[in-house]
């Protein structure tokens, strides 16, 4: 017969109320299932806890040696019982999040600090790298979602895709902030700020002045969005940036119009293929690819 933890839990409670009528009263037990419980808990150790005279049960030394064990034994237990049922109710673990520099600065925070306001026992990570590497990380499970440039290259993840439009970000002061919408005649002659060359957007851009007819220059470019916009700020210039970080609710003196013709920067919310999220991953997931849903009608 093998130890069972009912058999620590009966030892426990005759030791703790020092009698065997009490441990039944306490565990809802008749005292004669409690006698045969220790005596079952004796057979399997190969010796007797406790000396027997007129109904009696005095511990042993080896009862006294073995009860703090035991107590240990029951509380790891409980403590498993707890920790399996915050699991199940998505109330404790781990989130890991990939993230490209775009959705990293002014949108993620956002949606960290509702969530974990929401699980205050959720750990989330957020590691910011760039689209090749996310996927690689989302991939082969060192990472749960990720936010990724579209189109992801990677047969290992699942991709959701949200098409976000793009606006034009100028200082409040500047004068074409009086005009409903912004147009590449506008921005003739203005020194612009853009993405590094070959971005998805920067080859948008290119296309709808060529198409305008107006030159196209762009004097400073930088990798980061919310980069861009801190440059604005400063009165470096002005710059065509996606809805999430152009229309951020950041009081440093930005403000944003439509642009058009309608430019748009895909975004890929993406998770590993063959493997199911756990709770907590899942609802975190919902909550982005709701919120990021909120800025694709955006102009």
């Amino acid at each position: 017969m093998q130890l069972k933890l009912r058999h620590l839990a009966v030892f426990h409670a005759v030791m703790e109320e020092g009698s065997v009528s009490k441990a039944a009263e306490r565990m809802g037990l008749t005292q004669p299932a409690v006698s045969l419980a220790l005596s079952t808990l004796e057979d399997i150790l190969g010796y007797s806890l406790f000396n027997r005279s007129k109904g009696y049960f005095v511990p042993k030394p080896e009862a006294e040696q073995l009860h703090e064990d035991a107590e240990l034994a029951i509380l790891a237990f409980e403590k498993f019982a707890a920790h399996a049922q915050l699991i199940g109710a998505g109330d404790t673990g781990l989130v890991r999040i990939g993230s490209i520099g775009a959705p990293a600065v002014h949108f993620l925070p956002d949606v960290i600090s509702q969530f974990t306001s929401l699980r205050d026992r959720i750990e989330v990570q957020l590691l910011v790298r760039s689209s090749a590497q996310i996927a690689y990380l989302v991939g082969n499970g060192q990472t749960d979602i990720g936010l990724v440039e579209a189109p992801v290259a990677a047969q290992s993840v699942s991709a959701t895709r949200v098409s976000i439009p793009c606006v034009c970000i100028l200082r409040n002061d500047d004068p074409l902030a009086a005009e409903p919408v912004l147009t590449p005649v506008h921005l003739a002659d203005r020194r612009l700020i853009s993405v590094s060359q070959d971005h998805q957007l920067d080859r948008q851009i290119k296309a709808a002045f060529v198409d305008a007819g107006v030159a196209w220059y762009s004097q400073i470019r930088c990798y980061f969005f919310a980069i861009i916009r801190n440059l604005v700020a400063r009165g470096t210039g002005v710059a065509i940036v996606d809805a999430v970080n152009g229309c951020a609710g950041v009081e440093d003196g930005v403000t944003w119009r439509p642009f058009e013709p309608t430019l748009r920067f895909e975004l890929d919310v993406i998770t590993r293929a063959d493997a199911a999220l756990q709770k907590p991953a899942i609802e975190f997931l919902d909550m982005t690819i709701e919120r990021l849903r909120g800025f694709e009608s955006r102009s």
